[in-house]
């Protein structure tokens, strides 16, 4: 390769670079713009005009907000890994840029694979992350919904004992710690927020974080236990025994598909083996 093709490519691999991180960028402030012009009436446009400086760095913020609630239901906790996400993601790429460029310089790669393996890079780096993520937190609100009957029982025993709603949440968080520490964070999250915003605003938060129909009953069957004062003990009771009885259905259901799901694997996997074994004796003769 002559060298002066070394600066066109070095330019060409920046600006591919670049590229990537200005669409990136964009997309993140799309979502921005979108969740912010649903709480405002502001004009926009006219920010724009008076200093369009300060509208071009605006617009390559992220939504801190959504990513920390994301990484909170995903159950990474540490505030570090909010600090480090982003830039990380940019290191890496660029430190991926740089050994496929040298890996074109060397001669191992071909021109057309340098574009392609940049291409495949950015999306494995910017968009796996997010999905893994979607994959964690969906699993996390599966496993909190789930444990939402054992919590429920522990809340009916606080509460016959004497104890608040308040107060038996305060109390859960910290005894949770030892047996589900997912289920943990939620409820501490939620006794927190409840000295800050009020009970009812937490309950309806800890939907937000859990949005399942069994947790959408829960928040509900305490926020109308606070407002009319009705007695909770013997309706947490209740609740749990119906979403037990709400999570054995869904297994059965599970378990009544499991036949159909088989099919397709049996013919593949058993009856063709059988066919070519059975046939193929008899073909082998006749080619004899």
């Amino acid at each position: 390769m002559e060298l002066g093709m070394y600066p066109i490519l070095v330019l060409t691999l920046t600006f591919s670079f670049f590229l990537s991180l200005i669409l990136i960028f964009i997309f993140e402030s799309m979502k921005l713009k979108v969740k912010i012009s649903k709480l405002t009436l502001n004009n926009f446009h006219e920010e724009k005009n008076k200093n369009k400086i300060f509208y071009i760095i605006s617009r390559i913020n992220y939504d801190k907000d959504d990513l920390e609630k994301r990484l909170f239901s995903a159950g990474f906790y540490h505030p570090m890994i909010l600090k480090l996400y982003y830039p990380l993601k940019y290191i890496i790429m660029f430190l991926f840029s740089v050994c496929i460029l040298i890996s074109f310089i060397v001669g191992i790669i071909s021109l057309y694979d340098l574009f392609l393996y940049n291409v495949i890079s950015v999306f494995m780096i910017f968009f796996i992350p997010d999905k893994i993520i979607g994959l964690r937190i969906k699993s996390n609100i599966k496993n909190i919904s789930s444990r939402l009957p054992f919590l429920l029982d522990l809340m009916n025993v606080c509460v016959h004992t004497g104890m608040t709603i308040e107060s038996s949440l305060e109390y859960l968080a910290k005894e949770l710690q030892m047996v589900d520490r997912q289920l943990a964070r939620v409820v501490t999250l939620t006794v927190e927020r409840a000295k800050i915003v009020g009970l009812d605003k937490a309950l309806q938060e800890f939907y937000d974080l859990v949005p399942t129909s069994e947790s959408q009953s829960m928040v509900m069957t305490l926020v109308q236990s606070l407002q009319f004062g009705s007695s909770v003990g013997a309706v947490l009771s209740t609740l749990s025994k119906d979403i037990r009885e709400l999570n054995m259905m869904d297994i059965e259901e599970k378990i009544g598909k499991m036949g159909a799901k088989m099919t397709m694997p049996l013919v593949v996997f058993i009856m063709i083996p059988m066919l070519v074994l059975i046939v193929a004796p008899k073909v082998m003769r006749v080619m004899i």
